[in-house]
């Protein structure tokens, strides 16, 4: 009976363990959509201060007489917010591939979770089983010998006195001997 309570705490220190794995990948889903969530706020913040700008710059081209190399470097200006914007972008979908990956983990590690709890109950539920036959069988062998007694009779003082002088008598003859 000791193997099946060895291998229920081995049952419930995997549980431990699966729930420690699915706490972690708790906390990195968390993790990952706060990250997420900051990747998006500032791609928009990007998006609306890149468009101020370049209306700005285009609303002072628009304002005065320019030369040519005044319009190309703002054509060239806003070449490079919008590069920054997409930057961005890709910043937002590394950040969503992230939760993905961790929602997934996350998955597993509930699966792992159910599953070592499932062990852990099945072992509990052999253990139990087994105290519950352990105890029985005890109580069977407790009443066949009361039977035993009843059957038999109770022992007089005569018997016992008997039975003490005979081993009194055997235990004399040897020591001669």
């Amino acid at each position: 009976m000791d193997v099946l309570e060895d291998l229920l705490r081995i049952k419930e220190f995997r549980e431990q363990k699966a729930e420690i794995e699915l706490a972690k990948g708790r906390r990195a889903l968390a993790a990952a959509s706060e990250a997420l969530q900051r990747a998006r706020d500032e791609l928009q913040e990007r998006r609306t201060s890149c468009d101020s700008k370049e209306r700005a710059m285009y609303a002072d081209l628009c304002s005065r007489l320019v030369k040519l190399v005044e319009i190309d470097a703002v054509g060239i200006d806003v070449e490079e917010m919008r590069k920054e914007v997409t930057r961005f972008e890709e910043l937002l979908e590394t950040a969503k591939s992230e939760r993905e990956t961790a929602a997934q983990h996350l998955e597993q590690a509930k699966a792992g979770y159910q599953a070592a709890t499932r062990m852990r109950e099945k072992f509990s539920e052999l253990v139990r089983f087994s105290e519950t036959e352990r105890d029985a069988e005890s109580q069977r062998t407790e009443d066949s010998e009361m039977e035993e007694v009843r059957v038999k009779g109770p022992v007089r003082d005569d018997d016992r006195e008997t039975q003490e002088y005979g081993a009194a008598q055997e235990s004399s003859s040897e020591e001669m001997a």
